[in-house]
Parts: C-alpha cells; structure tokens; sequence
C-alpha cells in the first residue's frame, strides 16, 4: 500500500517530474504555483518505497467551504494499484468535517478520468466551454458533495476578474503559432481555471482591431472577441486617468496611447489584474500598483497569485487607513456634487427620482445620507433608515475608480455593525442600480436576493444546536434559505454550523466543536486592525470609521506552530506602554487561513492588508533577515469587546476548565466551552 501524506519542499522534483510527463493532459503549472501549494498544504503525495508515484494538488476556499482539485496525477508505471483512489481517499478524511465538498473540471472528452470520477461517486452538475480550440469539446463540473448545506451553489460566480491586454487576446487567438511566449500564454487556458478567472477585454481592444489592415485577421479577431466580456468604463474618468499616466508612459503613437487608454480602463474597473506580456508595461507595473492598486502581471504571476483575491475583488483595506478618507453626515452644500457624480444615467435613472431619494432620506427622523471622502473629494454615497426591526439602505453608490469594491465592501460592513449597534434583525439594499460586481459581493456577504433587494440576518448570543431553529425562526420567516442551516446542526459538524453563524454575524453557536485559540497582539497593531474600542477612547487615536475591514492579516513568528484553521481566535493585548486596552482579551475573529514562507516573499502577497510597513515591522520580526520564514493569519469578523477581560480573570477561568496555564508569550489552544465563557465576559452577556 503506498504511503499517503502532505507534500514537503523536498518532494517538489518529484511532483514536477510528474507533472512534466503527463502536462498535456494537466496543463501548464508554474513551480512557484507548485512551492506554494506545498506551504499550504494543498498537495498530498503517494509515496512506495520512499519514492513519490503520485500526487493530488488541490485549492482549499474557506469563503465557500470548497475544496477544488487541480491535478489528480500517477505515475504511468504505478497505475492500476487503487493510488489515486487512495489519494482521494485521504482527501476526503482530511476536509469532510472543514468542507461542504469537492469540485472539478474534466474536459468531455477524457473518458477514462470521466470513468474514474463516476465511479468514485462524483456527479456532473454543469458544462462550461473549453478553454481549448475545439467547439466540440467543453468542460464538466463534477462534485462531490459532503452531505452538508450549501449556501454557495456550485458553479456560483465567485471568480477573479482578470483583464487581457490586447497582445494576450492576439496570442490566445493564435495559440498555434509557436513562439516564445507560447508556454506562458497557453497556462491561461488550463482547465482547472475555467471554475476559478473569468477574463476580460478593455473597450481599447475593440479600436486595436478597426486599425489593423488585415481584414481576413481583422474579421477573426471579431469574432474570437466573444469570448470575453468587455468592460463598460465611463468614457470622461478614463480620460482623466490617461492623462495622470502620461507621466509614467510618454509615447505619442497610436500604441503608446492605446497602451495608456487599456491600463486606464483597467484602473477604473476596480478589477485587480492586467495580464499583459508588454515589457514596457510590465516595467512600470510597481508604480501602477502604488498609485492605483492594480497588478499588473504576466498570465504566470497570475495563477500564483489567484489564492489571494476576496471574491471577484481586489480589497486594500490597508488604503482606508489613510489619513485621507473621511466619513460624515452629507453637508447641504455636497447636495450639488452627490447630483452630478452618482446619478446612473446608464440604467435610466432620472434626476428627479434620484433628488426625490435624497431629499426623502433626509427627511426621515431615522434617516441618513453620508458621504465618504478622499483628499476632500466625494467617492461614495450612502443613505438609510430605520422601519422597525429592519434597516433599508436605499442608495448605496461609489464612484468608478480603483478602489470601488474595497469601499463597497467597507460601507456594507459598517451599516451591518449599524445596524447591529440598533438592534435589528435585518439589513435590507435596495439600491436598484447596484453592478453585477456589488451584487455578488452581497451574496459572498450573507445577503439574500428578494424581489431584487438583498436582505440579510443578524442575531447576537450563544445558543446551543438544538435551540438554532426556534431562536431564528423569526428572521427564517423573512429569509426561508437559513432554514437549511439550522436544521439538523449537530455539534460535531462544524463546517455548517460556522457557516450560519457568518450568516447572522455575530451570534455563536456555544457547542459546535470549532478550534478555538488565545493568541497574543500588540496593542497598538489590536487598535490599527480591529479594536474600534481602543481608538475611540484615545484623544489622537487612528479614525475608526474607516479601516475596520472584514478581513485582515497579523504576522506571527514561526513558532510554535500550534494554530489550526478554521478556527475562532479570542485576541489577548499584550504589555504595552501608554495602551489603554492592555493585558486582557479585547475582541475575537474567526482564523481562515495560515500562511507561512520566506518573509519578503509573504509580505508581497499579503501587503494590501493592515497597517504593516516592511522596515518597521516585518524586518525587526524576522531580526533583518528578509528570507527568514514568517506566519501569516488571515482572520475576519472581527468584535472589538466592550468589556476587556483582565489577565487576572483570563487565569482563574483557565483553572476551572483545566486549561494549561499561560502568560500569553504565544498562542493557547482551549476548549469550545471556555472560548464561550471569555467572549460572554468580554460582550457582558
């Protein structure tokens, strides 16, 4: 029997070796894609004889509690013996009680993987088109459920957005002609990514094809155009953006300026990748991202960095840490600019309507309009009101830049934790111009579609499985879908149990067996990522308004390597001169992921989160050493406690539940049922 374990950095060769002879059926895969999954545990091994003869890569979504399998590969001469049924096997053991179940794609027309996949009691729930050349052939999404609830559905539209650059559609077009580039093009089409990018074309795509002279070609490109959506950009802000990107691309032909009108488009899409092959963009791809945040990279970079997107989003929270952002009630002389700058002509909407909306809001004894600035200017718009235990947002609208989603993002989480501030039990939006982008964020957020508006449920306090049913039968009579996920919890599946307690954020189901950590911070970094408590109550504290976003990173040293994800962290501040909020457990968030790599390479991933510079922060952890290995945690839903709960109290509840003793240097592991005790404490339930 072979030997079935997570792929170490020494098994590397072994797997490429692998790979290398069987990538025409594969697809193309960077080493770097490869080294990464390996950290991640995302690669299991058979070995026979200490000699690797398989391996199963596959991509873990704790958003969606998905596992999707990218290569499932045996070595010629070890095939017919059970190994990748083995493989699959241990699998399924690993993740059955963290994921809901199992996704991939087969190409139609591999009858001997398609005959593996039945027989291993996969069913095809869904076609997509190949990526491939031949019409006839297209791509089977195959699952494999767990038996569990399932908010998500599978083939639901959670992918990256990436945009192509003309030079990328021209390659792909045609793909037969060999050349040197023809590898790293091909990698875009490999069927694994069907279910994970979709790709775009800037408006700029279409004039590059009216000037080329080749009509046959010309005709060709037209039509292989329909592949890929194109971007509906406001034609006067692309100007705008051409014009601040002549400083970095100062040509003056028809390609220099195409060149700038694409980079442009693609800024404003809020989208957070340009795929290209063009060295002279590629050049300026550092000063892109400072300036914009949008990465610029080529079709390799891409597949490596996929893991890190939120949704079909790019979000920096890290952005609305600046000074520079603002959040206040609308002033009557904004009324002016919010008319002109977030009025949607595009889906007909009258300015009589929208005045009539404004006006109607601000009229309303419950109701609000506020604005978000930056440097001064209006980016975004949103406006509410109170109708019982219900509050409706109306409007809620950002201006067409590059951080549009991340404000998006920012603004429905800070009207969820309005909303939870007055103790309602549902956040209705209703905003009748609202993007496809926006309406799929709602939907990775908890929210509902109803008669198009989006609804979403609240509920704070602990319960036990067996009273989830009744306690939110109220809110189920409004949103039907929550009553697959109260019915039938029990405490020993987790994943669906953690999954309805996002849905209602922040209720806590006290006896659904979860990991559950105490883990050390600095009070200062507390108050920078998620302690809103701490930085109201200091005179010259960071503005809280702002920067408390869904999800977040804390760097760690390596170990011990105790924490497991998922899991729910209670956050203990440590000592820390002149802190406020010191020496007790301040909030709690739930772990989604951990991370652990060379220093530099880490922090380059994983920069658009918090408030982390590279000299003052990761450099004095890894003591200068930038190749040093450095943990990542990557946790959201977060609760800044309003009552800390001392070292003192922390201590004597740690010895009634015969918990090891700790000075909180590093992270402790506890049981369920004194993570519950302490975040009561800390809520003063």
């Amino acid at each position: 029997m072979p030997k079935i374990s997570f792929a170490q950095h020494n098994h590397l060769d072994a797997i490429i070796k692998i790979w290398g002879l069987n990538r025409a059926t594969l697809g193309l895969m960077p080493r770097d894609a490869f080294r990464d999954c390996i950290a991640k545990r995302w690669i299991l091994v058979a070995e026979i004889d200490s000699h690797v003869v398989g391996y199963l890569q596959f991509r873990y979504t704790f958003r969606n509690q998905t596992i999707s399998i990218v290569h499932l590969c045996v070595d010629k001469a070890s095939r017919g013996q059970g190994i990748a049924e083995s493989l699959l096997n241990k699998l399924v053991d690993e993740y059955k009680s963290k994921a809901i179940g199992i996704r991939l794609n087969c190409r139609s027309d591999y009858e001997q993987a398609i005959a593996f996949w039945t027989r291993y009691n996969f069913q095809p729930k869904g076609n997509l088109p190949s990526r491939g050349n031949n019409p006839n052939v297209h791509l089977v999404v195959w699952w494999f459920s767990f038996g569990r609830q399932d908010l998500f559905s599978v083939q639901q539209n959670n992918k990256v957005k990436a945009i192509l650059d003309f030079n990328i559609i021209v390659k792909l077009r045609d793909l037969s002609v060999t050349d040197n580039s023809r590898d790293e093009i091909r990698q875009l089409q490999s069927d694994w990514l069907a279910t994970e990018v979709e790709y775009y074309q800037t408006s700029e795509t279409t004039s590059e094809i009216f000037r080329d002279d080749n009509q046959e070609r010309r005709e060709r490109s037209k039509v292989f155009l329909k592949n890929f959506q194109e971007l509906n950009i406001d034609k006067p802000s692309i100007k705008q953006i051409e014009a601040e990107l002549l400083k970095l691309f100062t040509g003056t032909s028809d390609n220099d300026r195409s060149d700038r009108r694409q980079i442009a488009e693609s800024i404003l899409s809020g989208f957070p990748y340009f795929v290209t092959l063009d060295e002279g963009i590629l050049k300026q791809a550092k000063a892109i991202f400072s300036l914009y945040r949008l990465k610029v990279v080529k079709p390799s970079a891409l597949i490596a960095e996929i893991d890190l997107t939120i949704h079909a989003e790019d979000y920096y929270p890290s952005k609305l840490s600046a000074n520079s952002f603002t959040i206040a009630k609308m002033r009557p002389d904004e009324r002016s600019a919010i008319d002109d700058n977030f009025l949607n002509t595009g889906k007909g909407e009258k300015k009589s309507s929208f005045t009539g909306l404004i006006n109607d809001l601000v009229a309303k004894p419950t109701g609000c309009v506020r604005t978000i600035k930056e440097a001064e200017k209006i980016v975004s718009v949103f406006g509410y009101f109170e109708q019982g235990e219900t509050l409706y947002v109306p409007i809620i609208r950002t201006k067409q830049y590059s951080l549009r989603q991340t404000i998006f993002i920012q603004n429905v989480n800070d009207l969820l934790k309005l909303a939870l501030s007055k103790n309602k039990n549902f956040i209705v939006i209703a905003d009748s111009c609202l993007t496809d982008i926006e309406k799929d964020l709602l939907t990775g957020l908890g929210f509902f579609e109803q008669q198009n508006t989006y609804i979403r449920g609240i509920k704070s306090g602990l319960y036990a499985c067996n009273e989830v049913h009744e306690v939110i039968a109220p809110i189920a009579a409004k949103i039907p879908d929550l009553r697959n996920f109260a019915s039938g919890l029990t405490p020993d599946a987790f994943v669906p149990g953690l999954t309805l307690e996002k849905l209602l954020w922040p209720m806590k189901l006290r006896d659904i067996d979860v990991p559950c950590f105490i883990i050390p911070i600095k009070p200062y970094y507390a108050k920078s990522l998620f302690d809103t408590k701490a930085a109201k109550s200091e005179l010259f504290g960071v503005q809280p308004s702002l920067i408390w976003s869904i999800e977040n990173v804390y760097y760690r040293n390596v170990k011990p390597n105790i924490e497991r994800c998922p899991a729910r962290i209670l956050w203990y501040a440590s000592a820390e001169n002149y802190a406020l909020r010191q020496k007790a457990i301040v909030g709690s968030s739930y772990l989604n992921e951990i991370v652990v790599g060379p220093a530099r390479e880490v922090f380059a991933k994983h920069e658009k989160f918090g408030v982390y510079s590279w000299k003052k922060d990761i450099l004095k952890l890894v003591k200068d050493d930038p190749n040093a290995p450095i943990k990542v945690l990557r946790f959201s839903d977060s609760e800044s406690f309003s009552l800390p709960v001392s070292i003192n109290k922390i201590k004597e509840i740690l010895t009634r539940n015969d918990e090891s003793d700790n000075n909180f240097q590093s992270p402790l592991r506890i049981k369920n049922s004194t993570f519950m005790e302490l975040y009561s404490l800390g809520n003063g339930f």
